[in-house]
């Protein structure tokens, strides 16, 4: 059976949670951003199997399966990066023709994707499903209502590669603000209920070459996660100003809020996906 990525919710989201691959290397890291002369970089470092969140565990009473199956943390083509208080980002990444293990997830996510590619999702319970996986979306997943235990394979030309982010804490189950105002600049990719009441906004802010986007509001905490990088020169509404380098794939965690101006000095289209928290 095949279905669209428009579908997926319809599907329970079964799958979307896997190894993704795509630019980033080879080994088990984690982001560390910027801080050597002013450039963020990807740091790659081999994980701690004695991690808390990084143990093989078997669920004392497991669905019917005739494979094992491990934690989405064990998976490895999944790589937990970071871990605060409101979320936990597994980055999801594998070549084509690859296949994750079968693994379980259990806390509601949203996913975002940096590649396009076709893949099979095999769910224990469930039927076999093929979907395009199409860059730059967002999607959603009811994980703490309904966990599931799922394998996906990589059947398209690309790798698989995107960020499942986990959703562990938030002020409110709803936004007491509306929406961000879409614009030429901005849309809002994702904007979806869980079915414990979360809600969760992604938006994307796309600044061409040479374009200054200017009176951005952003004033709540906020996962921002590059899908084109370029260089930026921000002015905020304090008068300060400075230049900075983002590198495709990677996010940076902020709860300070941000008023003033972007300006795209680089040579090519400059993509954010943003996160709004509540």
């Amino acid at each position: 059976m095949t279905t669209s990525l428009k579908s997926i919710n319809a599907l329970g989201l079964a799958g979307l949670s896997l190894g993704i691959g795509y630019a980033l290397g080879s080994g088990k890291f984690s982001l560390i951003f910027s801080n050597k002369q002013g450039k963020e970089r990807a740091q790659h470092e081999d994980k701690d199997k004695s991690g808390s969140w990084n143990k093989r565990a078997k669920d004392p009473k497991p669905p019917e399966s005739s494979e094992a199956w491990v934690e989405v943390y064990d998976e490895p083509r999944h790589f937990v990066e970071m871990d605060n208080e409101f979320c936990r980002i597994i980055r999801f990444r594998f070549p084509p023709k690859d296949k994750t293990l079968f693994h379980r997830h259990s806390v509601d996510s949203f996913f975002v994707f940096f590649n396009s590619t076709r893949v099979r999702n095999e769910q224990q319970g469930h039927p076999m499903h093929e979907f395009e996986i199409e860059a730059g979306n967002a999607a959603g997943a009811c994980y703490c209502t309904e966990p599931i235990i799922h394998r996906i394979s990589n059947l398209g030309p690309n790798w698989m590669h995107g960020l499942d982010i986990e959703i562990k804490s938030l002020k409110t189950k709803e936004y007491k603000t509306k929406p961000l105002k879409e614009t030429r600049n901005i849309e809002l990719i994702f904007d979806n209920k869980t079915k414990g009441g979360k809600r969760m906004r992604v938006y994307m802010l796309s600044i061409s070459t040479g374009e200054s986007v200017k009176n951005l509001s952003f004033i709540f905490p906020k996962l921002c996660m590059c899908y084109k990088g370029g260089k930026l020169k921000v002015d905020d509404a304090d008068g300060f100003t400075k230049e900075i380098v983002r590198y495709r794939g990677t996010y940076w965690w902020n709860a300070e809020a941000f008023k003033g101006s972007i300006t795209n000095i680089g040579d090519s289209e400059y993509k954010v996906m943003i996160a709004e928290w509540h």
